[in-house]
C-alpha cells in the first residue's frame, strides 16, 4: 500500500470519529425520529392528559359570595349579606360586604352592607368604623350616604370633618345633615362650618335657623357676637333661637 493511499485512510477515519462524537452530544430529542421533530406533538395535549377543573368556593366566606354574585333577587341578596356577617370570624373588610356596599344595583342592599359593616366595625376599632364611614360618605346611592351620615353623627371623628364639609357645601338635598354630624365634632374646622351656615343671610333660612340651634351644641365661643346680634333680630323665629342657644350656652354645667 502506497503511502497516499494511507493517509487517506487515516484522514477518513479520523473523519469518522469526529461525526460520531458529534451524533452522540445531539440531545435525544432532536435525533432522528425523537419528539423534537414532531412539532404538532409538542404543542397539542395528549388525549390521555387529565383536564384541570374549574376550582370551586373552599371557605364559607367563598361560597357565600359566589351564592350571592348568582342571585339575580334583591331580597335573596339582602339574605346573603346577614348570612355572611353572622359568620364566625366575620370581619367588616370581608369582599362580599365592601363589593354590596359600593357596586349593588339596589340601594336596600347597600343599605344593608352598610349595617352590618357598622356593626362589625364597632366590635373591632374605633378606626376600622370610621373607615367604613368614611367609605359610605361617598357612595353613589343618596339613602346610604344620608345613613353614613347618621353614622358620622353617632360617631363623631376628625377624620371625617373634611368629607362632612364637601358634602355641607354640595348643592345635595340631605347636604344639612352634614352640618348636624359637624355640631357633635369636637374641631375647630367643624365648628366654625356651623358658625358659616348660621351666618349666611342669603342661604336657605330653614338651614340657618337650625345652625343657629346647633351653635349651643358647638359651644363655640366665636359665635357669641352672632347670637348677641341674632337676639335683637326682627325675624321672630331667628330671635327666639338665637335665644335659647344662648341661654343653654350660659347655663350651669351639671
Amino acid at each position: 500500500m502506497n503511502r497516499s493511499i494511507l493517509f487517506a485512510l487515516v484522514a477518513l477515519l479520523a473523519l469518522g470519529c469526529v461525526l460520531g462524537a458529534y451524533i452522540l452530544t445531539l440531545p435525544r430529542d432532536t435525533k432522528a425520529g425523537g419528539p423534537g421533530n414532531n412539532p404538532e406533538k409538542t404543542c397539542s395535549p395528549s388525549a390521555n392528559e387529565p383536564v384541570k377543573p374549574v376550582q370551586e368556593p373552599k371557605t364559607p366566606e367563598q361560597i357565600v359570595e359566589a351564592e350571592y354574585l348568582g342571585a339575580e333577587n334583591a331580597a335573596d341578596r339582602v339574605e346573603l349579606i346577614r348570612k355572611a356577617a353572622a359568620m364566625p370570624g366575620a370581619k367588616s373588610s370581608m369582599p362580599l360586604l365592601r363589593k354590596a356596599l359600593v357596586a349593588d344595583a339596589d340601594e336596600n342592599v347597600q343599605l344593608e352592607a352598610l349595617a352590618k359593616s357598622v356593626e362589625l366595625a364597632e366590635k373591632e376599632s374605633l378606626g376600622t368604623l370610621i373607615e367604613v364611614i368614611r367609605g359610605a360618605l361617598s357612595a353613589p346611592k343618596d339613602k346610604v350616604q344620608q345613613q353614613a351620615l347618621r353614622e358620622a353623627r353617632k360617631h363623631p371623628s376628625p377624620l371625617l370633618v373634611p368629607d362632612l364639609i364637601e358634602i355641607a357645601d354640595s348643592k345635595a338635598a340631605h347636604r344639612f345633615l352634614a352640618v348636624d354630624a359637624l355640631a357633635f365634632t369636637e374641631d375647630p374646622r367643624a365648628k366654625a362650618k356651623v358658625l358659616e351656615v348660621a351666618s349666611k343671610t342669603d342661604g336657605d333660612k330653614t338651614e340657618r335657623v337650625r345652625a343657629v340651634a346647633l351653635l349651643a351644641k358647638t359651644k363655640d365661643p366665636n359665635a357669641n357676637g352672632l347670637l348677641h346680634e341674632l337676639s335683637g333680630s326682627g325675624d321672630d323665629e331667628l330671635r327666639k333661637v338665637a335665644l335659647e342657644a344662648l341661654d343653654a350656652l350660659n347655663a350651669p354645667p351639671k
